[in-house]
């Protein structure tokens, strides 16, 4: 299983948070990561970007829109 190493910042209170993202998963991934500080959940959207060849994350804290 391939993974790659990434963070993300907390949407709640900014801090970073390290992330794995793994690669079988497929080119577009959605998770609930908890921020390991204060808690909040994070809704964490990954997709990759093959013109960029990286992945790009996008965060919102889970139940806002």
């Amino acid at each position: 299983m391939d993974r790659d190493e990434s963070s993300f910042l907390c949407a709640c209170c900014g801090e970073a948070n390290d992330l794995f993202i793994d690669q079988s998963g497929g080119d577009r991934q959605t998770l609930i990561e908890d921020c390991a500080v204060c808690c909040r959940p994070n809704v964490v959207s990954i997709s990759f970007n093959p013109f960029a060849d990286r992945y790009d994350i996008e965060v919102t804290l889970e139940g806002r829109d």
